[in-house]
């Protein structure tokens, strides 16, 4: 089957007239005609707008078989979304992509086909973010023995991840679970505490904070947790007690510092917030870090802490 043939049975399949589809693509009618009779074919610059006025894709325009063209999928962009909503594979992404990308690109899409493009990214967001949760887990199975700053981070990451997919209590019971196994494991605490804090049981999280403390007072992990939700707790002073503590402890560690600075910034302190942001971009300098980059967010809020005072 060649492309003239698909124009006409694509034509058909919309039930379209050749006058209608030569409006659609801003050409005559008549030359519609030639190209279902074979005597010329559409210049390729066309091409993107013509798949877009029969909703496949470029390719389809040349296949021998148009479109698998289930009915239940209302046409062949919402079956290539169920394609890859069903086998995860990049294939399939690619492919449901460009045929929703075309007519989106060319405003040909409908409510359905702006619908299904958000729909193909949050599906791929859920199947990108198990793949992620996976090698987190595996992270932390290869670290057990170690348990180092990267081992103690995919806990953390984990919690992160759960949350942004709705998935908080799964945290908290995984978390828990750990604290139950190891209740002498600062860092179960730390974990369990940060999960608990996402979720608003912020009673229970300070208890799990302050059982860390107990088990491991120079731990910049628990000081640092424990700093976190003492401010979110409006518990500022002993905020501040954790954060200078875990510096102290590593000056490595630059979130305390970050913390500090946006505790200031949200109390009104705002002259001292800009002093704690200046000491960040001292800290990046002095350690060799690109000021370009890691520099431009510091700079942003110091900009905007000083339009305040002004």
């Amino acid at each position: 089957m060649t492309i003239n043939d698909n124009i006409r049975k694509l034509r058909l399949q919309k039930r379209m007239t050749q006058e209608e589809l030569g409006e659609c693509l801003g050409i005559s009618g008549q030359a519609v005609s030639k190209w279902e009779q074979g005597i010329t074919s559409p210049d390729i610059l066309l091409l993107p707008v013509l798949a877009g006025c029969f909703g496949v894709t470029i390719d389809s325009l040349f296949a021998n078989e148009i479109s698998r063209r289930y009915p239940g999928y209302g046409g062949e962009r919402g079956e290539l979304l169920a394609s890859y909503e069903e086998s995860g594979l990049e294939k399939d992404f690619q492919k449901a992509e460009e045929a929703l990308g075309e007519v989106i690109l060319h405003e040909k899409a409908t409510t359905e086909d702006y619908f299904n493009y958000g729909l193909l990214y949050q599906i791929r967001f859920h199947k990108d973010s198990d793949i992620a949760l996976c090698y987190y887990r595996k992270g932390i199975e290869h670290g057990n023995q170690n348990r180092d700053l990267f081992w103690m981070a995919a806990h953390q990451q984990i919690t992160n991840l759960l949350e942004s997919m709705g998935r908080l209590e799964e945290a908290i019971a995984e978390h828990k679970k750990w604290r139950d196994t190891e209740p002498d494991c600062a860092w179960a605490h730390v974990s369990y505490s940060n999960a608990l804090s996402r979720a608003g049981h912020l009673e229970e999280a300070y208890a799990e904070a302050m059982e860390a403390f107990r088990l491991d007072a120079n731990d910049c992990n628990v000081l640092t947790n424990a700093g976190d939700l003492c401010s979110k707790m409006g518990k500022y002073e002993e905020a501040i007690f954790y954060w200078d503590k875990s510096y102290a402890c590593d000056s490595s560690q630059i979130s305390c510092l970050f913390s500090k600075a946006e505790m200031f910034a949200s109390t009104g302190q705002t002259e001292e917030a800009i002093r704690q942001f200046e000491e960040i971009l001292i800290w990046l300098n002095t350690h060799g870090y690109n000021m370009e980059l890691e520099g431009a967010h510091p700079r942003q809020r110091i900009c905007e802490l000083r339009e305040q005072l002004s």
